[in-house]
């Protein structure tokens, strides 16, 4: 009984290391295909990721054996983990102010300047551009300039007629062009940019080019305002004008200094330059727009406030691009500055921390 007994013991021992070394076995085998399907995953999102960097070009037939270069596209930074902490408390407040009523929809894009990462939340749903038209008309301006020697000089009448155009829309404000009087096409611009004039900017359309302003249109993938589409952008596509204007990839560096330094003069101080400590410059374009919109077979008064822009932060210099719609201005106000601010800690943070 008492050898049976110790070889039960023995076997039992016998079976438990076994069966130890197989656990074992089966736990490091676990953790090594874990290790490398994991691997395998980040390797992957890493690949697509490099692979999503393209070039967008200018692809204009005034050249035969140059294609100037705009700038780069790619995925986002949150793609491989950046970025995720900010863009998720960005989510969780405009989310919370969704529910509240305050915010109907969003668009929103932010791209660092000094590593080219960016990321987004609906950064490719598209709004009405309202003002914001106004930038990428001052650019096209600028653009025929550099073709045409003296255009910028160039005087044009602001008549009647482009004055009844302006008032004729009941969201516009008054211009401050008088009819009848003589202004060169660089007073416009300036006009146009730092008061956000529509006296201007119709002026401007009825005297300049207009293949010009298609043919950036087309770079960015608007609507041509030749047709009779709506025209409208999202905060991704909107943010390109931007981008050519900080690189100088569009226009010449004295003109994209010029327009940068209008942009920056902007009599609205509300927005993204709300959301930053006073001092740090922000050359940004806002727009805002009032529809009436069919929601569950109801009619409703919806507004929409943009405001886009670059922040001079000290060390890291970025796009940000807030595209808001609301019932009211004063919350889309709130809403769009409390964003800025969200970002320029973050960044200004980060920088710290580096």
């Amino acid at each position: 009984m008492f050898t049976n007994t110790r070889l039960t013991i023995k076997t039992f021992l016998q079976r438990r290391y076994f069966l130890l070394l197989l656990v074992g076995g089966v736990t490091v085998l676990a953790t090594f295909l874990g290790y490398y399907i994991g691997s395998a995953v980040q390797k992957n999102k890493y690949t697509h990721f490099m692979k999503s960097f393209k070039t967008v070009r200018e692809n204009s037939d005034k050249y035969a054996l140059i294609n100037p270069l705009i700038g780069g596209v790619s995925a986002p930074a949150t793609d491989v983990g950046m970025f995720n902490d900010i863009k998720g408390d960005l989510i969780s407040y405009l989310k919370q102010e969704e529910r509240r009523g305050n915010l109907y929809g969003y668009s929103f894009y932010f791209r660092d300047f000094n590593t080219g990462m960016w990321f987004g939340t609906n950064e490719n749903l598209e709004f009405f551009p309202a003002s914001l038209f106004k930038l990428p008309l001052a650019l096209a301006i600028y653009k025929q300039a550099e073709s045409e020697e003296g255009f910028l000089k160039k005087n044009v009448i602001y008549t009647k007629e482009l004055s009844d155009i302006n008032t004729s829309i009941k969201s516009n404000s008054q211009s401050i062009l008088e009819i009848g009087g003589v202004y060169s096409i660089e007073e416009l611009v300036a006009i146009m940019l730092t008061k956000s004039d529509n006296g201007a900017k119709n002026l401007l359309l009825a005297s300049s080019n207009s293949s010009y302003l298609n043919g950036l249109f087309a770079i960015v993938s608007m609507v041509s305002p030749d047709t009779q589409k709506v025209l409208e952008v999202s905060s991704r596509e909107y943010a390109l004008f931007f981008r050519v204007l900080y690189g100088s990839s569009y226009l010449n560096e004295e003109n994209s200094e010029y327009i940068l330094k209008l942009l920056s003069e902007s009599s609205f101080k509300n927005g993204l330059v709300a959301g930053v400590p006073e001092g740090i410059p922000v050359a940004h374009k806002y727009g805002t727009y009032e529809f009436m919109e069919d929601v569950n077979g109801k009619a409703r008064i919806s507004r929409q406030l943009h405001d886009c822009g670059v922040i001079y932060s000290s060390k890291d210099p970025y796009i940000l691009c807030v595209m808001t719609k609301g019932k009211d201005e004063t919350n889309l106000f709130r809403i769009v500055s409390h964003v800025s601010n969200l970002m320029y800690t973050y960044q200004n943070n980060k920088s710290e921390d580096e």
